[in-house]
């Protein structure tokens, strides 16, 4: 399943400053007091609907190559970014991602998906925290069918505990993602904008475009290879830091736990056009927890 791109994580947002970096070792409690209770909720509102399943591993890994599949998820997801600044340093982000899905009416349904990110970062300066929270809720017409389409909006709430961490901006935008079904091969793209609609006059406005297809090829036993760009382009950003493409491959792998199933996932990620002193590559880590 794509990683869901989140507006904080644009390279503008961690530009250096004296007057930021200066105690950003002491973490400010205003992020996580506005951050974690809103994904506490989110978190309840996953668990309430976990039922127990008789699927095949084969089967949830089907799904899992779908990211409009019709099954809550709990995901954390490790990345480890390689190369950043000057100096090359390294910094580390683990990202909270449920993704929550309700049937409707007639053959459609609700998504809802999150991104909670927390930071560890060397570089533009030495400190830690919990980043802008993301949702992207869908609404999918018809789940019946090869073919799935989502059509939805980008959120962005300024959560940050540091404003190295975060974007200080609430974002909003369009996003669509589609996805053809089939074995062995699953495609499709998602596509999204966001624009920066409030915050501090201080704070750099944000305009950013979002593309990323994304094909996973299933091998059998739960075993999947997965393929996928986040391509974005920040009309804002100065001359030559515009485009970011970052390529992943990974693979991942589903196993039944305890009576659950959970899919472990590894990747490497290459840039081959990027802003000056954004990292040089990445590895992510990802354990997905299927609640229903």
């Amino acid at each position: 399943m794509p990683s869901e791109p989140a507006p904080c994580r644009r390279r503008a947002a961690v530009r250096p400053h004296t007057n930021e970096i200066q105690g950003a070792a002491a973490l400010s409690r205003s992020g996580f007091s506005r951050g974690l209770p809103l994904m506490a909720g989110l978190l309840t509102a996953c668990a309430a609907y976990a039922q127990e399943g008789g699927e095949s591993v084969e089967k949830v890994a089907a799904q899992l190559a779908n990211p409009l599949a019709p099954v809550t998820t709990l995901a954390a997801q490790v990345r480890a970014e390689f190369g950043n600044g000057p100096q090359d340093q390294t910094n580390y982000t683990v990202r909270l991602q449920p993704s929550f899905f309700k049937p409707l009416p007639g053959n459609s349904a609700f998504l809802l998906r999150t991104i909670l990110p927390f930071r560890a970062l060397d570089w533009p300066g030495r400190v830690d925290g919990v980043g802008d929270l993301t949702l992207v809720p869908y609404y999918v017409p018809d789940i019946t069918r090869k073919v799935f389409v989502g059509y939805g909006a980008s959120l962005g709430m300024p959560t940050a505990s540091n404003d190295l961490l975060g974007s200080g901006k609430w974002t909003a935008g369009p996003a669509v993602i589609f996805a053809v079904t089939g074995q062995p091969l699953t495609w499709g793209a998602l596509a999204q904008h966001a624009w920066s609609v409030a915050g501090p006059a201080d704070r750099a406005g944000l305009s950013v475009t979002t593309v990323q297809p994304f094909a996973t090829y299933l091998l059998g036993g739960g075993w999947s290879l997965n393929l996928t760009t986040e391509t974005s382009y920040n009309w804002r950003a100065q001359a030559g830091g515009s485009w970011t493409v970052p390529v992943t491959t990974g693979a991942s792998k589903v196993m039944k736990l305890g009576g659950r199933y959970v899919n472990f996932g590894a990747a490497l990620v290459s840039y081959p056009k990027k802003p000056d002193f954004a990292p040089e590559w990445e590895l992510r880590f990802v354990a997905t927890y299927v609640v229903r």
